[in-house]
């Protein structure tokens, strides 16, 4: 398989790629220079505070980073504005969420509610993981001939037909006339899919790779955007966790999002840098760099 390449916004992590390895500083620093590019940038905490984890060393040395305030306000920021769909809605919950036009434009820290200590230093200090992230991509074509839902269980083909009726994204009088037209004919087809958020990755690019904290499984989230950089042309790009000292393992999909309810599965050599993608037993391609 090909690979289409990634649109950044910034320039932060447009220097990466595949099979290239970063650290843990590496990537908060990557993530903080990002969001200091932009003017409505407000001081927050980028990564969680917690007093348990205050006096060892390597977590002092990141709440000094990337905390230096013991803040339990995130980082939050509207770098396209508010979002200018939400009064169409209500906030009504569905399968635990409400429209995601209620929320849609808001970038947030990506570690904010993540533990790093627990995700990251326990497992480097018993030896279970690398200390460094690989980075991979999961190709174009694989996201748009296979994806059909995301984690939260919405089918995407009625977004999909929406963005290919969209002929000018620059026209927002044109996408909320086809929003009330699908509305009224398709109820709650966009509860699970930010439209302006696919807006600005189509147009300015995605602002981070997908970090996944896990070893053995990925997509735990991030499934929105797996399916905004399918359908703007993008590859998925995402650091994984290493398992210490083996250079093959895999990597399956937490959930069933694929073509006739199938995981994805990752199956990656480093000394070949090459990896398989499977839909549950059948591969479907693989990518060698």
């Amino acid at each position: 398989m090909k690979l289409n390449g990634i649109k950044y916004w910034k320039q932060h992590f447009s220097d990466l790629k595949e099979f290239d390895k970063i650290s843990l500083h590496e990537l908060l620093y990557r993530v903080n220079a990002t969001f200091r590019e932009f003017e409505d940038y407000t001081k927050g905490s980028l990564i969680r505070y917690d007093e348990r984890y205050k006096d060892i060393p390597e977590m002092e040395d990141l709440y000094k980073k990337f905390n230096v305030d013991n803040s339990e306000n995130q980082v939050c920021l509207y770098p396209n504005g508010q979002p200018l769909f939400r009064e169409k809605y209500t906030d009504t919950l569905i399968r635990g969420t409400c429209n995601y036009q209620f929320r849609d434009c808001a970038v947030i820290s990506p570690f904010e509610h993540l533990c790093l200590y627990t995700h990251h230093y326990q497992e480097l200090f018993n030896n279970k993981i690398e200390s460094k992230y690989l980075y991979i991509s999961i190709p174009n074509e694989v996201i748009v001939d296979y994806m059909e839902k995301t984690n939260n269980g919405w089918n995407m083909e009625i977004p999909r037909k929406f963005i290919s009726q969209i002929n000018d994204w620059n026209d927002l009088k044109e996408i909320e006339t086809k929003i009330d037209e699908f509305d009224k004919k398709y109820p709650n087809w966009n509860h699970d899919f930010p439209i302006l958020g696919f807006k600005s990755v189509l147009q300015d690019g995605l602002l981070f790779p997908n970090t996944n904290f896990h070893l053995d499984k990925f997509l735990v989230a991030g499934t929105h955007r797996l399916f905004m950089c399918g359908m703007s042309g993008n590859d998925y790009p995402m650091l994984l966790q290493m398992p210490k000292g083996k250079s093959q393992y895999k990597f399956k999909s937490v959930d069933s999002i694929f073509k006739n309810n199938t995981h994805l599965t990752i199956n990656i050599d480093l000394n070949k840098k090459q990896y398989e993608l499977f839909l549950d037993d059948k591969k479907i391609g693989e990518v060698k760099v």
